[in-house]
């Protein structure tokens, strides 16, 4: 029983909870009041270990908001380069503020090689964000040489800025990609310009993190949670580095402490040990072949506790379950069969393969 760690090629780093914005929406919980940054050294040795025990392609800045981490994020993205990796930026562009300084960034961030710029757009940002450092920065980019240039929009129902309101805005047709269909590097299927990928990618609000305090009207709700039964394939597949130097699981939910998708400190282990460990470990194989509803399902059928029947998404279901200390001692005390069940749900897919490639 086990699962391939970044079988994906992708490894986050979520630099900072630290943020310019309080968006009413933030799955991180960041605010301008955290502080906590991962140290540049962190990252040099935390690259050095994926990349030479991994296939590791890609290497993304996320957070809060990267750029707060300064000269080490432009230390980090060269140090990616130098290695020929590809490096993506997420960012909420609020240091766009006129077009010389958006240019004056770009420049910057090309110059030590980064590759994808993915822009925060939402009516979430917005009070903190003037949609004028979208056009500053969307403008800088055109030319710029990057390899694709991300519009990330997450709304809710009734919300403001859509990707046609953006559309409008800018005054382009842009392609609009979503969770299921969202390319780089396919230029059959998508138009570039300049050699370079200009997309919106459009998502739905998962009611995860402070998104929880919004009104249930703002989300999509399945009022039939079977159809969020499914595996999560990012569990391990698509780690994160935290910015407190812990390994997470995936990059939906903050997770230091979490007593299932926190894998290990890489601080005090190296990051072979951590993945070593979490890709034998039941639970983590269980929400990766099986589901978290599933988890949540065994839960409910060897206990008294109930998990909500209305839900938006995965994560949400997996942070109710990680984050449920009675529902972690029920899984506790049903290991063993539940590794037996995982066993053979993996055994079933390896048949499943082998008679549709036979």
């Amino acid at each position: 029983m086990s699962i391939t760690p970044l079988k994906n090629g992708c490894f986050s780093i979520v630099t900072t909870d630290g943020c310019t914005a309080r968006c009413s929406h933030c799955l991180m919980n960041c605010t301008p009041h955290k502080k906590n940054k991962v140290q540049f050294e962190q990252i040099q040795k935390s690259i050095d270990q994926v990349v030479k025990n991994y296939n590791v392609k890609l290497i993304v800045f996320t957070g809060g908001e990267s750029t707060l981490l300064g000269e080490d994020l432009i230390r980090a993205i060269r140090y990616c380069t130098l290695n020929f990796l590809r490096t993506r930026l997420v960012t909420n562009a609020h240091w766009a503020t006129n077009p010389e300084r958006a240019k004056r960034y770009i420049e910057n961030f090309r110059n030590v090689g980064l590759c994808e710029l993915d822009i925060s757009v939402d009516d979430y940002h917005e009070p903190f964000v003037p949609l004028e450092n979208i056009r500053n920065v969307w403008q800088a980019s055109k030319g710029a040489g990057f390899d694709s240039v991300v519009l990330a929009n997450s709304h809710g129902k009734n919300d403001k800025i859509t990707p046609s309101f953006i559309q409008e805005f800018l005054g382009e047709k842009i392609h609009v990609s979503t969770p299921n269909s969202r390319a780089y590097g396919k230029e059959d299927e998508i138009k570039t310009q300049n050699k370079t990928i200009y997309q919106i990618y459009e998502n739905t609000l998962q009611k995860s993190g402070r998104a929880e305090t919004l009104d249930k009207s703002k989300f999509d709700v399945f009022a039939n949670r079977e159809t969020l039964s499914c595996c999560c394939t990012w569990a391990v597949n698509d780690p994160v580095l935290s910015p407190m130097g812990h390994i997470w699981a995936c990059c939906g939910i903050p997770s230091d402490n979490n007593p299932i998708l926190d894998l290990g400190d890489a601080n005090k282990e190296k990051v072979k040990t951590i993945f070593n460990r979490a890709s034998k470990d039941v639970f983590l194989n269980a929400i990766h072949y099986l589901g978290p509803l599933w988890l949540c399902k065994f839960v409910e059928e060897h206990s008294k506790i109930r998990f909500s029947k209305e839900l938006c998404g995965v994560c949400e279901i997996c942070s109710a379950l990680t984050n449920n200390k009675k529902a972690i001692q029920v899984l506790h005390d049903n290991e063993k069969a539940i590794a037996a069940i995982v066993r053979a749900k993996k055994l079933e897919k390896k048949r499943e393969f082998l008679n549709k490639n036979s």
